[in-house]
């Protein structure tokens, strides 16, 4: 927690409440620009690699050099969130990441790049990653007051979902007008613009005192994780979506094989996905502090599966679009509403390493989404594959509703005393 956190704020709660805070207000736009820069990068990254391989497997084998460092580090990258400064740490991986990134534009624009090098490049980045994930999402709620934190969740929701509205676009522009390279240099700039944010922030995040060894307080926050029904469901069923849904992987296989629409209409359909993240993202931000997080959660994931699946047989491009817009929105529903509960449910001395262990489901096992279609695809097909992962989703959605009711009866208004209530109140109790 900051020294000078804002205090809590009495007046009503409007829409876009988190961004009368500066200090969020810089984080939020230094992040989407940062991540329109992420997405161009990932488009540029998974059209290379595919025209270099012409092949499913090796496309997504990418997943698993990003995998492999988030599900080694995931756990570990959290506790650092917890015992140092998350501001000082994210200054240092984002000015890695721009070296990086500047790096992998230069080789390619030198037309020497081989798929090699892109694997290792992904292996890096993943790995310094893995410390920039926790650290970022345990930054934002010192940034404003507790009572507008579900405001600042929604909000935060556009910075991955609605970066994907210009992102991929500009990333087929870039394809289209400078080769690949260029929006590996436009990545490289944007990481630019979060350290001069993260510069110009009064807030800090000093280290809490660290009493323990960095291996017990890791264990801690896994029994502690272990603890919590809730959070527990809710990764899992991020960790089931991560591998069975949406990927990269997946929808250049649709523009390159099945749509035949090249680089233009692979931008396209990551833009449709970006449109309906803003509309679900607008959508969830109108709810207000609507308490019932939980039944919106439980819903928009079962939506989101059913959308994915119906995508697998639309029998146009058109179609596939509109399919995509929906899926887009429904996933940034979901996304918000466990964002939401996550942050609600976790105590500050335990943020970092949650918001670990959640990269860990997300980023972590989202790369082997990659992977599983890489391999999936060549046995059944890309639009079999699609429907199957969609009604995968739905159906744990449905067992982990039925099997852990906490989730969807949670309301974040009862959350407001979580810590005093005791459902962990002590580090002790779950470091046994």
């Amino acid at each position: 927690m900051t020294n000078d956190s804002p205090k809590p704020n009495p007046q009503p709660v409007g829409r876009l409440a988190a961004f009368r805070y500066r200090d969020f207000r810089l984080f939020w736009i230094s992040l989407f620009v940062s991540n329109v820069g992420t997405w161009m990068q990932m488009t540029a990254t998974n059209w290379l690699l595919y025209q270099l391989t012409h092949s499913p497997i090796e496309l997504g084998l990418n997943g698993i050099f990003r995998a492999v460092p988030a599900i080694a580090l995931g756990l570990f990258s959290g506790t650092f969130a917890d015992r140092y400064d998350r501001k000082r740490l994210l200054l240092w991986t984002q000015l890695i990441l721009a070296v990086l990134t500047l790096g992998l534009a230069i080789l390619d624009h030198s037309g020497t790049i081989q798929a090699w090098q892109i694997y290792a490049f992904t292996f890096i980045s993943a790995s310094v990653g893995s410390f920039d994930g926790p650290a970022r999402q345990a930054l934002f709620p010192s940034l404003i007051p507790r009572s507008v934190l579900p405001n600042a969740v929604a909000l935060n929701s556009l910075l991955w979902k609605g970066a994907a509205l210009l992102g991929p676009s500009l990333g087929g522009i870039a394809i289209s007008l400078m080769g690949t390279s260029g929006a590996f240099y436009a990545n490289a700039a944007s990481f630019c613009v979060v350290v001069i944010a993260l510069m110009m922030m009064r807030a800090s995040s000093p280290a809490a005192e660290k009493q323990r060894h960095f291996l017990t307080e890791t264990k801690a926050g896994f029994n502690y994780i272990l603890s919590q029904p809730i959070i527990l469901g809710v990764m899992i069923m991020e960790g089931v979506s991560s591998v069975f849904g949406l990927d990269h992987a997946m929808l250049t296989i649709f523009a390159s094989d099945v749509f035949r629409v090249g680089a233009s209409g692979f931008g396209f359909l990551q833009s449709s996905r970006g449109l309906g993240a803003v509309i679900g993202s607008s959508l969830f931000i109108g709810m207000g502090q609507r308490p019932a997080q939980g039944k919106i959660l439980i819903v928009s994931a079962i939506l989101y599966g059913a959308c994915f699946a119906l995508f697998g047989l639309a029998p146009s491009f058109a179609l596939a679009v509109v399919l995509l817009a929906l899926v887009g929105a429904t996933d940034t529903i979901w996304s918000a509403a466990r964002g939401t509960i996550l942050q609600l449910t976790t105590p500050e001395k335990f943020r970092g390493r949650v918001m670990g262990a959640f990269q860990l489901s997300n980023r972590g096992l989202h790369p082997l989404g990659q992977t599983e279609t890489g391999l999936v695809v060549p046995l059944i097909g890309a639009r079999e594959a699609t429907v199957f992962g969609g009604l995968l989703v739905s159906a744990v959605t449905l067992l982990i509703a039925w099997r852990t009711p906490s989730i969807g009866q949670f309301r974040w208004t009862d959350s407001a005393d979580w810590e005093s209530r005791g459902k962990v109140s002590d580090e002790k109790k779950v470091a046994r």
